[in-house]
């Protein structure tokens, strides 16, 4: 009898060492794939530009919940920008470029928007961790101008090329959650200004050009016009 009572003693603590290990690496697995996943946010910016930009999107949608919800009215004559005409393009498809707005969320969708356009293949957009080595510089600016960006080009007069542009994205409106801007408005938003940065104007055309709204992410009509702009050398 005492021998079985040991033996069930034993198979108790047995059991109990088999269900504490079994415990223990369901925690470590646990913390590798938590330990994972972070290795890869911080070594993917694209990845980490879209969690960035769906924590944004949640607390937008959170704000709306609790009584922030916009009018039909803000969402739809918000501009873009202003009527500037872009003149000139870069002397090949491709350019440097320095982003440091001072907002993980603007920062996030501007990777995304450079991503977008550099998978169209009809221009490369190069992030550099310098703005002196850069020919793009996209920065935040905070002003209720009712643009929720613009773009400032320098082009030189003897060759028609761009040299420079910087490319402002406005926190008044794309991160208040009144004016009704998801994350994929912002980073429409961004491809549209960094359109501008590369020579394209306005369109009013189901276009990532379309002056008001930032609706539409960049269309086939789109990579169109950058390649005509880009198919001849400039003399």
């Amino acid at each position: 009898m005492q021998h079985l009572f040991s033996r069930i003693v034993s198979s108790i603590k047995e059991g109990s060492v088999v269900r504490y290990f079994k415990h223990f690496l369901s925690r470590l697995l646990l913390l590798a794939v938590i330990a994972g996943a972070g290795w890869f946010l911080w070594s993917n910016r694209q990845a980490q530009a879209k969690a960035e930009l769906a924590l944004y999107n949640m607390q937008a949608r959170l704000a709306q919940l609790t009584g922030q919800r916009p009018t039909q009215t803000q969402k739809t004559n918000q501009r873009t920008d202003g009527a500037t005409t872009i003149k000139g393009r870069w002397p090949q498809r491709n350019a440097t470029v320095y982003v440091n707005t001072g907002n993980s969320t603007l920062d996030a969708a501007t990777q995304l928007a450079m991503s977008q356009w550099n998978r169209t293949g009809a221009f490369k957009f190069q992030p550099v961790d310098k703005e002196d080595n850069a020919q793009i510089v996209v920065k935040a600016m905070n002003s209720n101008d009712a643009a929720a960006g613009k773009t400032q080009t320098i082009t030189a007069a003897m060759t028609g090329q761009i040299t420079h542009a910087t490319v402002f994205l406005n926190a008044y409106y794309l991160l208040n959650p009144a004016y009704g801007y998801s994350e994929q408005r912002i980073v429409n938003t961004a491809e549209h200004e960094l359109g501008h940065a590369i020579g394209l104007n306005h369109s009013n055309h189901v276009s990532v050009m379309q002056p008001a709204g930032s609706f539409y992410t960049i269309q086939p009509s789109d990579v169109a016009k950058i390649n005509q702009l880009y198919s001849n050398k400039q003399q």
